[in-house]
């Protein structure tokens, strides 16, 4: 086989039944078989903006037990321009490292997609993931939100997570894991130069709170990035909402399964706990479960190993972590295409919780005193 039949394709279907054959192979899932037909269907990703999804139906030449019938693959933008500008934030670089260093640790705490292949071009900032292709599941929808008990599930899972890599070493030793200081000076850029189109997109339904705190947020983006990289540091996902987890009954209970793991950072964990609280359930809801979801995760937390970490360090963080939703669905709201009806509905109802949940937390107050 020659080596550009083993470098990234451009799109999905540009992937050979070699190729694919090869990679199996190398993920130890075929041993004698081979793929001999391809049918590539396309998927829209969750925000599916950043690059290209598609859902692969293999047929081989022998049965093999291990042999999947679907893969998932994700590749990077089939645009160079677009990679080297995602390049500055280190989506490609990132997932593609989580799942090669991380995610297949024997003793990683959550169920993630089981990764056959994770590969990131340095020189051309392209990526490919093939992926278990999940099914007999229920995807999260950020539109509808969570329901209490799965909830409580995935915030039980966040708690698992945090708790497992919460001042660890390893944190340190990845290349590809990126503070929130290390892309300060790049991320403000970006959420400056989204704000204007975030505050026209939105205008319809952006109350004057959220479009003050927004616009005062980004006064204080490199203040908030340092402090966000101070204290407590574990592994984060980065967008821990209902449109990045699949739910399945297993055995006696009921399971998740998380993905998208394209921001995940060192940072303090409650971010994500923010992030999760302010998208994925409604007002009401949200203001109903809030108290006993926090209790939850910190009895998590400090089941597993966490020490010295007050209910008061972690209400301080939660309020500090509404930076990271914010930062998201600013530089979203701006960048990206949300002219769908569902996008426009997900824009409207991700203001309407982030901004109850901004208020509800003082964020303002807590950005008063950062300045």
């Amino acid at each position: 086989m020659q080596e550009d039949d083993l470098s990234i394709p451009s799109t999905p279907e540009s992937i050979t039944t070699v190729w694919l054959t090869t990679m199996l192979r190398r993920a130890g899932v075929l041993d004698r078989a081979a793929v001999v037909g391809i049918t590539v269907t396309p998927v829209a990703g969750g925000n599916g903006f950043v690059g290209q999804t598609a859902r692969l139906q293999v047929a081989y030449d022998a049965p093999e037990s291990s042999a999947p019938a679907t893969v998932f693959v994700k590749l990077s933008s089939a645009d160079p321009a677009v990679r080297q500008q995602l390049r500055r934030v280190g989506i490609y670089e990132t997932e593609a490292g989580f799942y090669r260093d991380v995610a297949l640790q024997p003793a990683f705490p959550i169920r993630v997609p089981r990764p056959y292949l994770s590969r990131y071009d340095e020189g051309t900032s392209a990526s490919v993931l093939l992926l278990e292709d999940l099914n007999a599941v229920e995807f999260g929808d950020n539109l509808t939100g969570c329901s209490a008990t799965d909830a409580q599930i995935a915030v039980r899972q966040l708690g698992l997570l945090h708790a497992h890599y919460w001042g660890a070493p390893l944190l340190n030793s990845l290349s590809w894991l990126r503070a929130l200081t290390d892309e300060a000076q790049a991320r403000a850029a970006i959420y400056q130069a989204m704000l204007p189109r975030f505050e026209q997109r939105c205008a319809e339904f952006l109350t004057p709170g959220l479009r003050e705190v927004a616009r005062r947020f980004a006064l204080v983006f490199s203040e908030y990035s340092q402090q966000c990289s101070t204290g407590p540091q574990t592994l984060t996902h980065g967008d821990f909402r209902a449109d990045n987890l699949a739910f399945a009954h297993a055995g006696e209970g009921r399971g998740v399964t998380v993905f998208d793991w394209q921001v995940v950072r060192r940072s303090r964990g409650p971010r994500d706990l923010a992030y999760f609280l302010s998208s994925s359930l409604s007002v009401e809801q949200r203001r109903t479960l809030e108290e006993p979801l926090l209790g939850l995760y910190h009895e998590t937390v400090k089941a597993n190993g966490v020490e010295g970490y007050s209910t008061k360090d972690l209400r301080r963080d939660v309020q500090a972590g509404l930076g990271a939703p914010l930062t998201t669905w600013v530089i979203a709201g701006g960048m990206l295409d949300f002219s769908s009806e569902r996008g426009t509905d997900l824009l409207k109802r991700v203001s309407e919780r982030l901004g109850a949940a901004l208020d509800d937390h003082q964020f303002m107050s807590y950005l008063d005193e950062l300045a």
